[in-house]
């Protein structure tokens, strides 16, 4: 129950603060799903279904924002929004990484593919159609569609959700063969 409050009350945090214009990032397109996992975890229902859709793309976010997108950002007031980073670029992954109760397999690397694609077609047509963030920039620095950088971002996005998604299934929940001597 924790991580469903935690999560939701920081969502509510952001919306107030950054209103509609949230949702075009790729890190509350899958922070939203996380809040919506662990609400029907919390309540009894099935989960597999979205861990396998959400899994990856937490990790490609952590990894993403503080590998690329952290050190070229202009942290004009670094503790404005401290906790909304944080929560929504690491606690998530950890809190996602913590749930042993649910599986993923590599045969349903689709999954998180096509959410990523989905996720950098919509980000394509809202650049390309003039919208931007909250301040009047582009979402991303690398959300120029018009030249290749876009494009490259757009797919080593997808590639890298689909290599952690593999690389996640065959870590952390390889199966152990035992032989048996008769």
């Amino acid at each position: 129950m924790f991580w469903f409050v935690l999560f939701t009350i920081v969502l509510i945090f952001g919306i107030v603060r950054e209103h509609q214009y949230l949702f075009i990032y790729y890190t509350f397109w899958s922070f939203t799903l996380e809040i919506v996992y662990f609400g029907l975890l919390y309540s009894g229902k099935p989960t597999r279904w979205l861990y396998g859709i959400i899994l990856a793309p937490s990790i490609v976010v952590c990894c993403g924002f503080w590998i690329v997108i952290a050190p070229a950002y202009s942290w004009d007031s670094p503790l404005a929004n401290v906790v909304l980073t944080v929560v929504t670029h690491g606690l998530n992954m950890i809190a996602m990484l913590m749930q042993s109760t649910d599986r993923i397999q590599a045969k349903d690397v689709w999954k998180p593919v096509l959410f990523t694609s989905v996720y950098n077609l919509f980000l394509a047509v809202y650049v390309g159609s003039g919208g931007r963030s909250i301040s009047g920039q582009l979402p991303y620095w690398y959300a120029q569609y018009d030249r290749p950088i876009g494009w490259v971002f757009a797919a080593l996005s997808v590639i890298a959700s689909a290599v952690v998604h593999v690389g996640m299934s065959t870590l952390l929940y390889k199966h152990t063969s035992t032989s048996h001597i008769v």
